[in-house]
């Protein structure tokens, strides 16, 4: 998004017209070794056939400001785990696969579940244990994460985020991603356009908290594209289900100050997998996305408005005109009836989610800060069976 506009609490980083990512990649480069960083990549092993995984690592080849490449491997078979470790290889950074269901990674889960349940297997939980990985290597200033099915993907996706963490002059904490999405023809980003945005801001003229400060101020705030130093990643509890990217951001939001939070604009457009909307079942798709969602968005507020609902209903239609407008004044096509439907659809999810109980919200898993003074040690045996898993020797440098 070609403008320069600043608003709002965070600060925001644009991509500039004429941007060279070689001179981007030589500021970094230069002070690598002081403020080395990792990326994270949670993935889900059929991932691995889809379009999106070559173009990953072709671009990785050439990311040469990353000092290592984890993958968090889900849903995977031992072939899976064996095909990751050699796709991973070669890179020319150093690589390794954490794989949660890996029989040397069951004895360190295993003796912690008296004390922690980690629950069953997910994006929240794969990656909270890849983060333990890496941050018990401490050997990391940042660590980024971006998913496996992006097929517009280019090394700038990282390289921008970890710029604020990284550059010798800046001292940012947390990078969060944002972007244009079109897919095909048409616009994309219903969860974002048509849920979280107008709900956001009906809840923040209730509410202004520290958390929907700032989540009210990204402009994409469900992007899976962030990056944070070690320091924080430590401290931040991870959500478990379709609310990690609000949970990560309300957990920031309470860790740091506003002025050490930025956003970037990462690339021209974002392409990847789509949801299926499934209006009548709430437990699939874009429909469990919302409600999940819209549970983690309700838990930070203290007063829930009168009628939400229909508030929200009326909100959202009225943004339909405009994205309307923004489509088809830029050549796009666009399907109002779809729209509505979406609306909808996220109508009755806000419904299922305010008759959600507390108790009845899956948990985050606690910081790994936090997990060391519950569980001592079980940093370090997770490293070294991850370590096992990926035939080296020793605990990193520890």
């Amino acid at each position: 998004m070609s403008d320069f506009w600043q608003y709002g609490p965070i600060t925001t980083i644009h991509r500039f017209p004429g941007l060279k990512v070689s001179d981007l990649e030589k500021v970094i480069l230069d002070h690598a070794a002081d403020r080395p960083a990792a990326l994270l990549v949670p993935a889900l092993a059929s991932e691995m056939d889809g379009p999106a995984w070559p173009v990953l690592l072709n671009e990785l080849a050439d990311a040469f400001f990353l000092r290592e490449v984890v993958l968090a491997l889900g849903r995977a078979t031992t072939k899976d785990f064996e095909r990751a470790k050699s796709d991973l290889a070669g890179l020319p950074m150093e690589t390794a696969v954490v794989w949660p269901e890996s029989a040397n990674l069951q004895g360190p889960l295993d003796k912690m579940r008296p004390t922690l349940d980690v629950g069953p297997p997910g994006k929240g939980r794969d990656v909270w244990i890849t983060l333990g990985y890496v941050l018990g290597r401490r050997r990391i200033h940042a660590i980024v994460l971006n998913d496996a099915d992006i097929t517009t993907y280019t090394r700038e996706i990282p390289l921008r985020l970890l710029a604020p963490l990284l550059h010798p002059e800046l001292s940012y904490d947390f990078t969060k991603g944002y972007y244009a999405r079109v897919s095909g023809s048409y616009m994309a980003g219903r969860a974002t356009r048509l849920l979280v945005a107008p709900l956001v801001s009906i809840l923040l003229s209730k509410d202004v908290n520290p958390p929907f400060s700032v989540i009210g101020a990204m402009r994409y705030a469900l992007a899976g594209e962030f990056a944070m130093t070690a320091d924080l990643a430590a401290r931040l509890p991870v959500p478990r289900d379709w609310g990690l990217e609000i949970g990560i951001l309300s957990a920031v939001a309470r860790a740091v100050p506003f002025e050490r939070i930025c956003q970037a604009d990462l690339c021209d457009n974002y392409e990847h997998k789509h949801q299926e909307l499934h209006p009548e079942n709430a437990t699939k798709g874009l429909n469990r996305m919302a409600v999940e969602v819209t549970a983690a968005l309700l838990k930070e507020v203290g007063r829930i408005p009168e009628n939400l609902v229909s508030v929200y209903k009326e909100q959202a239609e009225s943004m339909i005109p405009k994205y309307r407008a923004d489509a088809l004044a830029s050549g796009l096509d666009y399907n109002e009836a779809k729209e509505h439907e979406a609306v909808e659809t996220f109508a009755r999810a806000i419904e299922k989610a305010l008759g959600i109980k507390a108790d009845d919200i899956l948990q985050p898993l606690p910081a790994w800060q936090e997990v060391e003074t519950i569980c001592p040690g079980l940093i370090k045996e997770i490293v070294e069976a991850v370590e096992r898993d990926n035939a080296r020797k020793g605990v990193g440098d520890q």
